[in-house]
Parts: C-alpha cells; sequence; structure tokens
C-alpha cells in the first residue's frame, strides 16, 4: 500500500462527495461488491443484484448546483436503495430534506393509473457527521408500542460517524467491525490499523478505488474544487459566529454564505481554468458576466484550446 502515502495532506478527503459516489456508482465487480457490503451492514439485507439508476457525474454542473451526489439503486425485487454522504451535519432542512427525498423516491415509482400494490420499499442509508449514543438509528412508521405499521414502505437509517470516538474509548481500534471501520476511515481520513490483509477487505476495496480516483484528472480537479469550497463555506461562517453578535448574526451568516458562494465560485473557475489550459487570467475572469461564468463550465469540457475557449466565452455576452 504504499501508493497510498500522503492521503492525510490532499483535499479530497474519503468523506468527499463526489468520491463517495465515484466507488459506489460504477458498474464495475469492485463497485458491485462494496454497494452490496454496505448495504448488508446498514441493513441485514442481502441484495443479490442492484442496478444504478443515477451513475452518471455531470461535470458541467456539478460545480455550479448544490445537487445531491447520493446512489440511487434498485434491487433484484424492485426495492430502492438510496445510499448518501452528509458532512454538514444534521439540520432542520436537511432532516426535512431526508424526509422528503425518501417519498419522492416512494412516489416516483408509479406512474398515472398504475396500482399502489406496485409499490417497492424505499430504504435510504445517511451516513451523517454526527453523534447519538449508538452507530445506527433506523426510523420507520410505528404505532405508540413500537409495532411497525403493515406494509411500511419508508425505511430511513442514520449511520452516526462521530460515534466512532465513544467506540474508541471502549474498544481498540484493531476490535472495530467493518461498519466501524468504515466509519474510523470517513470520520479521520486515516486506515493505519483498521486495513485487514484480506482480498475482499472492505477498507482494501474503498483504497483501491481511492487511487483510480486520483488518477482520473477531471474527476480529481472537481473533488478538490468542490473541498476548497467546502472549507470557505465555513470559513465565512466561522468569520460572522466570531463577532459574537446576537441580534442580526443569523442575517449576517446568510449574507456573508451568499458573497461567499459568489467569491467561492470565482475562485473555483480561476482554479479550473488553470488546471485545464495552465493559464493565469483573473483579470479576465473578474470582469465576466454571470451568464459567460456558468457558461464556463460547459465550454472548458468542450475546447482543448484555451484561446478558442475563451473567444467563445467573449463572444456570448
Amino acid at each position: 500500500m504504499s501508493e497510498v502515502i500522503g492521503y492525510q495532506n490532499d483535499l479530497v478527503k474519503f468523506n468527499n462527495d463526489l468520491f463517495f459516489k465515484y466507488p459506489l456508482s460504477r458498474d464495475t465487480a469492485e463497485s458491485k461488491m462494496l454497494r452490496k457490503y454496505i448495504v448488508k451492514l446498514v441493513t441485514n439485507i442481502d441484495c443479490k443484484k442492484m442496478i444504478v439508476k443515477n451513475p452518471e457525474i455531470n461535470q458541467n454542473t456539478v460545480l455550479a448546483k448544490n445537487i445531491i451526489l447520493d446512489i440511487c439503486a434498485v434491487d433484484e425485487t424492485g426495492r430502492v436503495i438510496d445510499i448518501e454522504m452528509q458532512m454538514a451535519g444534521s439540520s432542520n432542512s436537511e432532516t426535512a430534506r431526508f424526509q422528503f427525498y425518501g417519498a419522492r423516491l416512494l412516489v416516483e415509482q408509479l406512474d398515472a393509473g398504475e396500482k399502489y400494490n406496485m409499490l417497492r420499499p424505499v430504504y435510504q442509508i445517511i451516513f451523517i457527521n454526527d453523534d447519538d449514543d449508538c452507530l445506527i438509528r433506523d426510523y420507520a412508521f410505528r404505532d405508540s408500542n413500537g409495532r411497525m405499521e403493515k406494509g411500511n414502505l419508508n425505511y430511513r437509517y442514520f449511520i452516526k460517524m462521530k460515534h466512532i470516538e465513544k467506540l474508541l474509548k471502549e474498544k481498540e481500534v484493531k476490535e472495530l467491525n467493518d461498519l466501524e471501520r468504515l466509519c474510523y476511515l470517513f470520520i479521520k481520513n486515516e486506515y493505519t490499523g483498521i486495513i485487514k490483509e484480506k482480498e475482499e477487505d472492505i477498507i482494501g476495496m474503498v483504497i483501491k478505488m481511492y487511487d483510480k480516483f486520483r488518477n482520473n484528472e477531471p474527476m480529481w480537479s472537481i473533488a478538490n474544487q468542490l473541498a476548497l469550497a467546502r472549507i470557505r463555506t465555513e470559513s465565512f461562517k466561522d468569520e460572522y459566529r466570531s463577532k459574537g453578535l446576537e441580534e442580526g448574526i443569523e442575517i449576517g451568516i446568510k449574507q456573508g454564505i451568499e458573497i461567499g458562494k459568489k467569491v467561492m465560485f470565482i475562485e473555483i473557475i480561476k482554479e479550473q481554468i488553470r488546471g485545464r489550459y495552465h493559464q493565469e487570467c483573473s483579470e479576465w475572469i473578474e470582469g465576466l458576466s454571470e451568464k459567460q461564468l456558468k457558461l464556463i463550465n460547459k465550454y472548458i469540457f468542450e475546447e482543448d484550446e484555451f484561446e478558442v475557449f475563451k473567444q467563445r466565452i467573449d463572444n456570448s455576452n
């Protein structure tokens, strides 16, 4: 594993949204095994086969929109299984989104006129940057006595990854089970002591996929930019919170984040052009209109020559 030295210094961590989707969405033996393994560890469902319904990663829009890089799969019985990474932690907005998204995955199964008995259960698996008194917190529709509703169709599993810190006070790293080791990797970005020398080790599979991801230059560049955007967003939040103003602080944070989004987007564009064309053109980029900036994410993947790319942007206003 000498090729993995230096991972901790990379902006792209194992919990990076784009990387998380990469190893779980591909039609390779490794991806299929990893999907099956995670579903079995969390839900105890042994899927024989899963087809990913949204394997694409649209490079033209991933930087410009706040898209959800989830993995939505359907197994051999028609059950819908959705897996996502949520490093922002739990908030009222995210809690509502999880429920809305689960309901939408249920509704989208039927076309007009189809029978309700055709609906198949939806299982959401959410790795979340949060803590609890247990590693997995699962939800389903139950009555006041805890009995599950007959024919329940919505199941939601939160893997509270920060709980790993509590587990490490109770046992040594080498005693962690497979799901706990996976959470350890996502939270600490460190694999020493948790990788096992066997062919189908879950941590070994993730690391191999990470190596392949690093060698995919366009994807690696975008993942770096997403990581940088997250760091800068958190920096804006911290700056406004550090002022200690009780009155108007929420407004200040929102305004700061909106300003920060624009600044971050321009900085991401600069880095994208540097990576693609090896050109330093900050003054040109800062003078572009909002329409032109948005077109950069489209044209940068269509033009190999910088001058042709620049001319298309200049002529688009």
